[in-house]
Parts: C-alpha cells; sequence; structure tokens
C-alpha cells in the first residue's frame, strides 16, 4: 500500500470508527439514561450477573479467527465458510450449554428470575455467530461506514423496544430484550449489506492454517475476559443484586468512555497495521504515532470524567444511583490502564507474537487471582482499588515485553505517554478547587469539562504539542 493512500484509509477508518463509536455511545447514553431512571439497581444486577458467560461466548465462538482473517494477507472463499461454520457449531454448543446450565446459574447468584432469563439473552451466542464473517469481510475491507451505519440502526432500534417495555413496567425484560434484538437486528443486517453468505465449503487445511495463528488468541482472549468481567460475578456472589445493579451500572458508564476510546484506535489500527505488517520500521513508526495519539485522548479524558464522577452521575441518572459514583471514578482510572494495555496487545497480535500475548494474559489472570486473595473480602470500593492496581501493573510488564522484542524499549514508551499523562495531571490539579466554590451540579460538570478542555489544549499549545499540531493540520487538510 502506497504511502499516500495509507493515509488516506488511515483518515477515513479514524474518522467512521469515530462516527460509530461516538454515535453509538451518544444513543446508548441517551437510551442508558431513560432506561436508569425507570429501572432499579436490582433488575440491572440480573442482566450484570450474566455479563461474564456472554462475553465468554463471544471469545469462544470467535476463537480468535476475526483476527486471523483480518491480518491474512490473501484470503479465500474456504477460509471464510471454514471459519463460518466453525462459528455456527461453537455458538449452538454453548446455547445448550447454557440452556441447561441456567438453574444451576441461578443458583450461584441467588436469583431463580435468571432461569428464563439467561435462556433468551443467551440467543445473542447464535445471532452474534452469524454474522461474525460478514463484520471481519467489511473490517478487512475498511467498509467501516458500513459497520457505523449497522451498529447505529441496531442500537436505535433495540434502544427503542426496551424504552416502550420499561414503560409497560416489564423490568429486567427490558433489559435482556435491548440486548437480544440489538444482537438480531446487527445480524440482520450484516447479512442484507454484508455482501458475502456462506457456501457449502469446509476445509480442513484452512482451519489449521488460521487456528495456529488464533490458538493463542483464543486463550488470550478467554483470560482477558475473565479478567475483565470476573469482578461482576464475584460482586454477584458476595453482595446482594442491588449492589451489583450499582457496579453494572458504573462498569456500564465507564466503559462508555473506554470503549469509543479505544475501539476508535484500536479496530482502524489494527486493520491499518495488518496492511503494513511486513515492513518492520514503518509498522514501529506507525504503533509510536498510535501510543502518543491515544496517550493524548486518554489522559485527559478518563481522568476529567473521573474528576467529575459525582456530577456527572446525579445529572444522568439520578439522586438513587449515588452509590455508583465511587466506583464510577475509580473504573475510569483503571480505564487508563485498559486502554493502553490493549493498543498494545494490539500490536503484540500484528507483529505475529500471539504467544507472547497468551502469556501476558496468564500473566494478568496470575496477578489478578494474587489481588483478589488479598481483597475479595474487603468492601468493593477497595476491591476496585485492586482492579486499579493490577491494571497499572499488567500495563507495565506489556511495555517490557514488547520493548524485548522490538526496537521499542519500555523507557521509550514511557517517554512518550509522558507529556499527556502529566499535562492531564496538572489539568486535574487546576480544576479540581472549582468544586469547593460551586454546589450546583449542573454548574460544577460544565465549569469542570470547560475547564479542563480548556487548560489541556492551552498547555499543549504552549509546548508546542507534536501531536495537537497534527490534528490541527489535518483538520485544516480535511476542511480546505
Amino acid at each position: 500500500m502506497e504511502e499516500k493512500e495509507f493515509r488516506k484509509k488511515t483518515r477515513s477508518a479514524f474518522v467512521w470508527n469515530m462516527v460509530d463509536r461516538v454515535g453509538s455511545q451518544l444513543i446508548s447514553a441517551t437510551i442508558g439514561i431513560a432506561l436508569a431512571r425507570l429501572l432499579s439497581a436490582a433488575e440491572y444486577g440480573l442482566t450484570g450477573a450474566l455479563a461474564i458467560f456472554i462475553a465468554l461466548s463471544q471469545a469462544l465462538t470467535d476463537s480468535g479467527f476475526s483476527a486471523a482473517l483480518v491480518r491474512k494477507q490473501h484470503i479465500t472463499e474456504a477460509d471464510y465458510n471454514t471459519v463460518f461454520y466453525y462459528n455456527l457449531f461453537i455458538s449452538v454448543a454453548l446455547y445448550i450449554a447454557g440452556y441447561f446450565s441456567a438453574p444451576a446459574i441461578a443458583q450461584f447468584f441467588g436469583e431463580p428470575i435468571l432461569i428464563p432469563v439467561a435462556r433468551v439473552l443467551f440467543l445473542v451466542f447464535i445471532f452474534n455467530a452469524l454474522c461474525l464473517i460478514q463484520n471481519a469481510k467489511m473490517v478487512k475491507e475498511i467498509n467501516f461506514h458500513k459497520v457505523a451505519t449497522i451498529n447505529v440502526s441496531a442500537i436505535v432500534i433495540s434502544g427503542v423496544i426496551a424504552l416502550i417495555l420499561a414503560v409497560k413496567g416489564y423490568g429486567v425484560w427490558a433489559l435482556v430484550a435491548q440486548l437480544t434484538i440489538q444482537a438480531f437486528i446487527k445480524m440482520l443486517m450484516q447479512w442484507v449489506w454484508g455482501g458475502w453468505k456462506p457456501r457449502a465449503i469446509f476445509s480442513w487445511k484452512s482451519f489449521r492454517e488460521l487456528f495456529a495463528f488464533s490458538s493463542n488468541i483464543l486463550l488470550a482472549n478467554i483470560l482477558n475476559v475473565l479478567f475483565l468481567n470476573i469482578y461482576s460475578a464475584i460482586i454477584g456472589r458476595l453482595y446482594s443484586s442491588r449492589e451489583l445493579g450499582y457496579y453494572s451500572q458504573a462498569n456500564k458508564w465507564s466503559d462508555m468512555g473506554v470503549t469509543t476510546l479505544y475501539g476508535i484506535i484500536l479496530n482502524s489500527t489494527y486493520t491499518l497495521f495488518s496492511a503494513i505488517q511486513n515492513d518492520p520500521d514503518r509498522l514501529l513508526r506507525s504503533y509510536r504515532k498510535s501510543m502518543k495519539l491515544t496517550a493524548f485522548i486518554t489522559f485527559p479524558t478518563l481522568l476529567a470524567l473521573s474528576l467529575t464522577a459525582q456530577p456527572f452521575i446525579l445529572i444522568l441518572l439520578g439522586d438513587k444511583w449515588q452509590a455508583s459514583i465511587p466506583m464510577f471514578s475509580l473504573l475510569l482510572i483503571a480505564g487508563i490502564f485498559t486502554v493502553l494495555t490493549s493498543l498494545n496487545g494490539n500490536f503484540i497480535r500484528i507483529e505475529g507474537s500471539s504467544g507472547l500475548a497468551l502469556r501476558l494474559e496468564i500473566f494478568k489472570v496470575t496477578l489478578f487471582a494474587i489481588v483478589l486473595a488479598l481483597t475479595w473480602h474487603l468492601p468493593i470500593i477497595q476491591l476496585l482499588w485492586g482492579m486499579v492496581a493490577t491494571r497499572a501493573i499488567v500495563y507495565f510488564v506489556s511495555i517490557v515485553a514488547i520493548g524485548k522484542r522490538i526496537n521499542y524499549p519500555w523507557h521509550q514508551q514511557i517517554i512518550d505517554i509522558m507529556p499527556s499523562c502529566a499535562t492531564a495531571l496538572l489539568m486535574i490539579c487546576f480544576a479540581y478547587p472549582i468544586q469547593l466554590f460551586i454546589t450546583n451540579i449542573y454548574l460544577l460538570f460544565f465549569t469542570q469539562i470547560g475547564v479542563c478542555a480548556l487548560f489541556y489544549l492551552a498547555i499543549n499549545r504552549y509546548i508546542q504539542s507534536d501531536i495537537l499540531n497534527e490534528l490541527i493540520g489535518a483538520i485544516k487538510k480535511n476542511k480546505g
């Protein structure tokens, strides 16, 4: 791919990923606000208890094949069809297992209603499997405008139906309907617009070739899912559904910020890095630039949201969700390390080190188990502080591991992200005292966010930040 074409595709991928992520999250946020005011914490806790099973099923169904397909230079119909039938077989098997395991899940959490809830919600396993190939094909071909349209449409339709059910008093079934219908609509639109239909082809040769790369990714993804979602299961088991509901709501809103950030950057960079994977010097330059951009956006955004956690939750969700505030703040801080570690993991996969990715996940889960053993008996906030510490350590280990494989030592990555980190911390120190003088939550939120944005941009303008200058240049070029 020529440099000019690569830059053009990079801009297009970034813009459409931003439309997808930001648009989807804004719509989800609007619907989420309305649902949070109509439903109780206990009802959110019920669906939160099943989050880990849905995430695990997605990892098992995909099995790393989507990443393998996007990364592979020359894809055949045999590759696509082989993966499709494998995905479908696994998803059906998982649904059957989930259907018959529903009573045991309900007993584990002490919530009998989880039996029918799980049996309906687990249909998502099959819906997701039926469109994995279409989605991977569109991503590989950098058709992010189609992906964005499909995602936004599914969120709007499912959200409207969920709101109608919530108003009519269906409680937790409004949330079940939202998740299930969203997956169904995405599957339906992927089949209509995806430009690919399965054929009666299955190749063991393709399976073995793709699985050679994806097997380590599969195990790494399973461990990552456990790492990211195990807190829902633990809180649901040790505490009440109401407290799990508070955590689920805090996690949902922090995830909106975290996944929007790394979704915009990671989805586009994985595909584009794949296109230049055979040019190590160019790949490393692009990787470093992506890391600087990620840090430039992530530190101020998530720290500013963490600072304004109280007015943010009270304005959007109301007083009944006040217990979610400290959880939301801590999850955002943990999210900073999640974003940076995810970008490192993206590069490891592109570089072909799926074995290293697996070893890092094993270390992550081992560390998590140690921290959990030390904190499980403590209040939820102490439990979440353990999460923050774990994710910070995992990030530092990931940059040390990468530094040993490529010409990008760990201290250089720290130097690359430090300007954004230091500037964002100064921004927080400058904006924090405002809450001592303003008591109105609306005025406080918008004042602190405005001050944070102006301070961060002013400091970066003063120090002539390369990333800021490049962003301004790109905006002017697009306007021109």
